[in-house]
Formats: C-alpha cells, sequence, structure tokens
C-alpha cells in the first residue's frame, strides 16, 4: 500500500477518459467498486449487525484513508443523505470521483437491503453522462452538477439488520507493517507527514527530487525550499530520512539489500549503504542482520 497525492489521481482519472473515449467507464467497472474489494479494512466496514453502524464505520473509516474529504451524513426530514466531497478535485476529475464514491457507497447499502435496492435519488458533481447508464445502475432520477456527492436513502432503513453471519469478536489480521501504512495517513495541515509521504510517492518515478514533489503540491521550487526552510528543514534531509525509514521497512519484509537499493532509486547499492550508515550508523548489512538476530529471540 502506497500513498497517492490525490492531485495525481485526479490526473489519472482523467486520462482514463481520454484513453477509452468513455465519460461513463466508472459505470462499466461498478461492480469492481465495492468496500469488500478493499481486504480486511473493507471487510471490517460491512461487519457491523446493521446498516446504521456500518453507515458510520464507512465514514469515519475511509475519512481515515482519503484525508481533506468529508464522508457524512445529512438529516431532512424522514430522510438521510449519505454525502461525500473533496475540495481538490477538479474539472472532469470531479465527476468520476463522485460517480466513484456513490457506486460503492450503493454496493454498501445493497449488501444489507438486498441487489434490487434503489435509493430515493442521487446527485453527482459533474455533468451528465452515460446515456441512462448510471440511472439504470442506481435505479432513480439523477440530479448532475451538483454541488456534493449525495444519495438519498429512508431513515427507516437504517436499523435494518444483516442475515450474514458476524463476530464481534473476530480479529482483523493485519500485521504491524500494514498498520503502519494506516498510521501515516496525512492530513493536509500535518505539512511534516505530507512531505514524507510526496517522498516516498515520488521515488516510484527515480531518485526523489525537489521540482517533481514541489510539482504535486502546485508549487514553485523556490516556494516549497522557503517552506521547508521555515520548519528548519531541507529537501535532501528529508529524502534521505523517508528513504532510510523506507529501507528498515523493506528489511523487515526480508527483501534483498541490492534490491531495496533499486527499489529507493539508488544509482548502486553502495550509494546506497553509504547513505544509510549515515543515518542510522551502521551499514545495510548489519542493521539487516540485527533484526535477523532479534526476530529469532
Amino acid at each position: 500500500m502506497s500513498l497517492i497525492p490525490l492531485s495525481e489521481v485526479m490526473i489519472w482519472l482523467e486520462n482514463i477518459e481520454r484513453k477509452t473515449n468513455n465519460p461513463a467507464y466508472m459505470i462499466d467497472i461498478a461492480s469492481e467498486l465495492k468496500f469488500s474489494n478493499m481486504g480486511y479494512i473493507g471487510e471490517w466496514f460491512l461487519s457491523c449487525p446493521d446498516l446504521s453502524l456500518a453507515f458510520r464505520r464507512i465514514n469515519y473509516g475511509t475519512s481515515c484513508l482519503q484525508s481533506g474529504t468529508t464522508f457524512h451524513g445529512e438529516q431532512s426530514g424522514k430522510m438521510i443523505k449519505w454525502c461525500y466531497n473533496s475540495s481538490k478535485a477538479k474539472g472532469r476529475a470531479r465527476l468520476h470521483d463522485s460517480l466513484r464514491v456513490a457506486i460503492m457507497y450503493m454496493h454498501a447499502l445493497r449488501y444489507y437491503m438486498g441487489e434490487k435496492y434503489c435509493p430515493i435519488s442521487v446527485e453527482i458533481s459533474g455533468p451528465p453522462c452515460g446515456k441512462g447508464k448510471a440511472e439504470a445502475f442506481f435505479g432513480c432520477n439523477i440530479q448532475w452538477n451538483a454541488p456534493e456527492t449525495k444519495v438519498w436513502i429512508d431513515m427507516a432503513i437504517l436499523v435494518t439488520g444483516n442475515k450474514k453471519e458476524f463476530s464481534v469478536t473476530r480479529p482483523i489480521m493485519m500485521s504491524n507493517l500494514q498498520l503502519d501504512d494506516f498510521l501515516n495517513m496525512p492530513q493536509p495541515q500535518d505539512t511534516a507527514k505530507v512531505m514524507f509521504e510526496l517522498v516516498s510517492y515520488a521515488r516510484y518515478y527515480g531518485r526523489p527530487n525537489v521540482d517533481f514533489v514541489a510539482k504535486l503540491i502546485g508549487l514553485s521550487r523556490q516556494q516549497l525550499q522557503r517552506r521547508l526552510h521555515e520548519y528548519g528543514w531541507n529537501f535532501t534531509v528529508i529524502t534521505s530520512y523517508v528513504l532510510c525509514n523506507l529501507a528498515i521497512k523493506y528489511m523487515m519484509e526480508g527483501m534483498k539489500i541490492a534490491d531495496i537499493a533499486t527499489d529507493l532509486g539508488y544509482t548502486n547499492t553502495q550509494s546506497f549503504c553509504k547513505a544509510f550508515q549515515k543515518y542510522r550508523g551502521v551499514t545495510p548489512y548489519e542493521y539487516q542482520q540485527k533484526l535477523l538476530e532479534r526476530s529469532r529471540h
């Protein structure tokens, strides 16, 4: 699992539409957009005895998984609007992002209510698309170009129980390393964590550099460096710190040192070893050996 900047996701969503020439591609892949396809965390979302608890768990849980967005409910008389909004989703990407979340909401509702369930109404943040495909999937009228994504449901269904077997004592099978991934999720105002995760993401495109990271958050090279300076940081130090921590994570997963060096964007194993020793006081081989010795006890 790797955290991806929302700005990159929005570019991907627009690129998919352009490459497929299909503005309704989210509807075509709707069968795959389920919380149950998210592994252990998705299973936890849907392990509640009734829809009301699942509604709350999904809102809180997805807010942690996708920072800077809102997942919440709004009451209007005897109706509840299941709402989602991301201020960072713009242009055509906003349409696809809105459809994505509305579809996932629908699968959760049908998990509890049955596959034939249809909401009262759906609001999508984007222009009409699909020539009736979306209306057919949701089974109701759609208000397009809405300010937020909303799925309208009757409040009475929230108490609907799920006949599927569940257990309040069954543990979520998650390793320490997987738990670290979730704890690393930064909020937008947490500059330190945001920077660490941006550097971590940048390594997939080679050795992280200041220009690439600055572009991810819409700043110039000079603006980013000034912002880092305000916290007493510089880009080189942050990059070395992040890569060093990632190296240790990979060691714990059993990766070979040479493979770690390549994965982290170093030109060769020697340069990686030199950088690691500078920040940890020992070579990667020595550090990995200590990990192995401690794991045997």
